[in-house]
C-alpha cells in the first residue's frame, strides 16, 4: 500500500496563528519530544507570567508575590515576576541560588546587622574580633562588606548600592543597602556620632567604612563593622531574634543543620509542649516510624550543651537523635524550622542534603501541607534531579501553588525561568534538565 502523504494548515483566530499538520504524524525521536516539551513549556511560561497590570498580586496571600534583586554578591540583577507558596530554584554553580536566599533574609529582617553578621560569618566573610578593632578598609580600598556588593567593589569605586524589593497589595516593599565612609566625632556630652565622607577617596585617611540601610520609612543609623555579630558561632541557623525589628518572620536552614542539634535548642523550646511539637514528631515518622517523642536534655543555661533525644518503639532508653543517621537529623531542622517560621518564610538551602530520593516526595508533602495551614513561603535550593521529581509529585497533589524558578546567568545578567505544577510535569515526563 503507497504511504499516503499530506498535509493540513490549521488557522487559530485566537491566537493568530497557523498550525502545520502532517499526516501521518511524524515518529519524534526521544531528543525532539524534550525539545518540544521545552518549547511547550516555555511558550507557556512566557504567556502566564504576563500579567495584567490590574492584577493584585497581594490577594494571592504571599509574603512575597515577587523579587527583585540588584547589586547583590553575584546577581547585578534579577526579576522573578512570580512566586508561589512553595517554591525551588535550580541551576549551575554559582548562578545565584544561595544569594537569593540570603536577599530574602536581608529583606525580610529589614536588614539587621546581626542579619548581615550571620550571613557574612557563614560565608567566612567577617572578621574575627581582633581583626574587627582594626580600621574597616585597607589600603587598596577594600572592605569584609564589599563581599555584599556586586563584583566586590573598591571603596573609590562608589559602590552600587544593592536594592531588594516585592510588591505586595500593589506597594512596593523595599530595602537598599550602600557602602559609605565615616569619620567618629565626640560631642561635648562625650557621645559619638559618625559624620559621613563625600570627598574622593584617600587611602592614607583616617575613616571607618558601615553599611546604611534604607528602607520605605527611610534611612537607619550606620552600621559599623564592629556591630556585625552573628547571632550563633555555628550560622548554621539564624531564629527570628533580631535586634532590628523584622518585616516577617524568618527561619534559614543552612546545608549543614543536621550535623548537631544543639542549634536547634531555641527552636524546640518555642514549640514544646505545643500541637506544633507533635507535627515535628509526626513528620520524623516520615523516615523512622518508630518515634513516639522528642525532647531536649541539657544545661538550659548553656545551650551549646544541649541534645535531642527522642523514644523509640522497642527501647527501654532514649536514644540520641543523632544516633539514627543523618537524613532524620535533616528532617528535624526542617520541620522545626517550618513550625517556627508560622506567618512567615523558611529558607532551606540543598534540601536534599542528608534525604534519601524515596523519602524526598513524602517530606515535600509535608512541607505543602504545614506551609499552607501555617502560613509560611517556603524557598529551597537544590542541585538534585530527585529533589525536582519528589517536588513535582507534591505539588501536583496539593492545592498550594509550587513553582520551579531555574536560574541562568548570561551576560553578567541573571534569568530566571519559572515552571508551575503543569510546566513540571512536562518537565519529569519529558527528562528535561532543569538542575
Amino acid at each position: 500500500m503507497a504511504r499516503l502523504l499530506g498535509v493540513a494548515a490549521l488557522y487559530c483566530s485566537g491566537c493568530r496563528l497557523y498550525t502545520i499538520v502532517e499526516y501521518p504524524p511524524k515518529r519524534l525521536t526521544a531528543g525532539e519530544i524534550r525539545h518540544q516539551a521545552q518549547v511547550e513549556m516555555a511558550m507557556d511560561v512566557e504567556t502566564r507570567t504576563q500579567t495584567p497590570e490590574t492584577e493584585s498580586e497581594g490577594d494571592r496571600g504571599l509574603h512575597y508575590p515577587d523579587l527583585k534583586i540588584a547589586s547583590f554578591r553575584g546577581i547585578k540583577e534579577l526579576h522573578i515576576p512570580r512566586l508561589g507558596r512553595v517554591n525551588l530554584i535550580t541551576g549551575k554553580n554559582n548562578t545565584g541560588k544561595s544569594s537569593v536566599l540570603e536577599a530574602l533574609r536581608l529583606h525580610a529582617q529589614n536588614g539587621s546587622p546581626q542579619t548581615i553578621g550571620d550571613i557574612l560569618a557563614f560565608r567566612e566573610e567577617l572578621p574575627s574580633n581582633t581583626e574587627r578593632r582594626e580600621p574597616t578598609a585597607d589600603l587598596n580600598g577594600t572592605s569584609p562588606v564589599s563581599a555584599l556588593f556586586h563584583g566586590f567593589p573598591l571603596l573609590w569605586e562608589e559602590p552600587v548600592p544593592i536594592a531588594i524589593s516585592t510588591n505586595i497589595y500593589a506597594r512596593s516593599s523595599e530595602l537598599g543597602i550602600r557602602m559609605g565612609r565615616f569619620v567618629e566625632e565626640v560631642e561635648e556630652d562625650g557621645a559619638r556620632r559618625l559624620i559621613e565622607l563625600k570627598e574622593d577617596y584617600d587611602p592614607e585617611s583616617e575613616h571607618l567604612v558601615a553599611l546604611i540601610v534604607e528602607t520605605e520609612e527611610g534611612a537607619k543609623p550606620p552600621i559599623r563593622l564592629e556591630r556585625l555579630r552573628p547571632s550563633r558561632a555555628s550560622g548554621s541557623l539564624s531564629p527570628a531574634r533580631l535586634l532590628t525589628a523584622p518585616r516577617t518572620a524568618c527561619v534559614f536552614v543552612s546545608p549543614y543543620s543536621a550535623e548537631r542539634t544543639d542549634a536547634l535548642a531555641r527552636l524546640w523550646d518555642a514549640v514544646a509542649l505545643t500541637e506544633d511539637e507533635n507535627q515535628v514528631v509526626e513528620a520524623l515518622r516520615i523516615i523512622e516510624p518508630g518515634i513516639s517523642a522528642v525532647t531536649m536534655v541539657g544545661d538550659d543555661g548553656y545551650r551549646a550543651s544541649r541534645r535531642a533525644m527522642t523514644r523509640l518503639k522497642g527501647m527501654l532508653r532514649p536514644v540520641p537523635l543523632r544516633s539514627l543517621g543523618d537524613g532524620v537529623n535533616r528532617l528535624f531542622s526542617i520541620a522545626l524550622s517550618l513550625v517556627n517560621a508560622k506567618g512567615g518564610i523558611l529558607l532551606i538551602d540543598e534540601f536534599e542534603n542528608g534525604l534519601h530520593y524515596t523519602a524526598q516526595p513524602d517530606v515535600w508533602r509535608m512541607i505543602f501541607e504545614l506551609a499552607g495551614s501555617l502560613d509560611v513561603q517556603v524557598f529551597a535550593t537544590t542541585h538534585s534531579s530527585d529533589t525536582v521529581k519528589g517536588f513535582q509529585q507534591a505539588a501536583a497533589e496539593s492545592p498550594e501553588e509550587g513553582m520551579l524558578l531555574r536560574l541562568v546567568r548570561a551576560n553578567d545578567i541573571t534569568h530566571a525561568t519559572l515552571a508551575n505544577e503543569d510546566d513540571l510535569e512536562i518537565v519529569t515526563r519529558g527528562g528535561i534538565e532543569v538542575r
